[in-house]
């Protein structure tokens, strides 16, 4: 069964396997797992791929990964930190919060991060920048910790 209110055929329920959009699924996720790394993506698309929401993971994976993130013209550097700066100005906290951690992938450092937050205070508020600020800085504890501790070692 297809719905055709607009004249487009579409399948009801397309799985990834039907669309035309295979070779960006296979790209965005490609790109998806170099930033934010593969057990996210593996995270994503575990579980029934019929299951409610699961089509959103692949729609959002097309296009965002896929479509955005695999164009040229920035670097995988530039693009995160538009990405952040967008995600701590709309105060996505929980985004933000996981693309803090994949910036190790993105190569975006420390300064960069904060002067992107800077950024943020100035053109989208003081507590939307304040908040970034305060998001950022408890990854970087823990990251920093974790990394302290593999170069002790356990007690």
């Amino acid at each position: 069964m297809s719905d055709q209110t607009d004249g487009i055929e579409r399948p009801d329920q397309p799985s990834s396997d039907q669309t035309p959009d295979r070779e960006m699924l296979r790209l965005g996720k490609e790109r998806r797992a170099q930033i934010m790394g593969q057990g996210f993506v593996d995270r994503a698309f575990a579980g029934d791929p019929d299951a409610f929401g699961a089509d959103y993971q692949r729609f959002l994976t097309e296009y965002a990964w896929g479509a955005v993130w695999g164009r040229g013209g920035l670097t995988d550097r530039e693009r995160h930190m538009i990405t952040l700066g967008i995600l701590a100005a709309l105060g996505r906290d929980r985004e933000l919060e996981g693309h803090v951690r994949a910036t190790t992938n993105s190569g975006v450092s420390e300064r960069d991060l904060s002067d992107v937050l800077h950024q943020v205070a100035i053109y989208a508020g003081v507590p939307a920048g304040l908040n970034g600020f305060n998001i950022a800085g408890r990854v970087l504890a823990e990251r920093h910790a974790a990394q302290e501790q593999t170069e002790v070692g356990p007690d």
